[in-house]
């Protein structure tokens, strides 16, 4: 009888450890779902000034784009300027100390927690004292 409970509770603590790792795994699917596509940006503030710039003072046109296999592009004014495989993990951010999901980039660029106003609106946070915090709205 003994070995039938020890089994029965293994069985049960594995079945509870699958869930929380199936669970985890969906969710950073559904966050990097999300970000999939093209979005064009509207305005950046930060720097050591808090300055904020906007393709209407600037005279530029940045579109970033995250694929589904997990890479990204970065243009300016149609030109490709960055491409580099892009991963999700979790860690504590500079702008609360909680746990954050991280855009981090293969070719060693700035680490950006990142986060939706809406299902059409991206902010992404550059992870530096003195970064910037720049807005995107995805293009269709």
């Amino acid at each position: 009888m003994r070995s039938t409970v020890t089994i029965s509770k293994k069985i049960f603590i594995l079945s509870i450890l699958g869930l929380i790792l199936l669970a985890s795994c969906s969710d950073d699917r559904l966050e990097t779902n999300e970000l999939i596509g093209r979005w064009n940006w509207l305005s950046s503030t930060g720097g050591i000034a808090g300055t904020t710039y906007t393709p209407e003072n600037t005279g530029d046109e940045i579109v970033i784009e995250f694929t589904s296999d997990s890479v990204f592009r970065s243009y300016l004014n149609d030109s490709l300027m960055m491409e580099s495989a892009f991963s999700i993990q979790i860690s504590k951010s500079i702008y609360n100390q909680d746990s954050t999901k991280i855009l981090v980039f293969e070719d060693g660029y700035m680490y950006q927690s990142f986060e939706f106003e809406s299902p059409n609106e991206l902010i992404l946070r550059d992870e530096a004292f003195d970064g910037f915090i720049s807005h995107y709205i995805r293009l269709k």
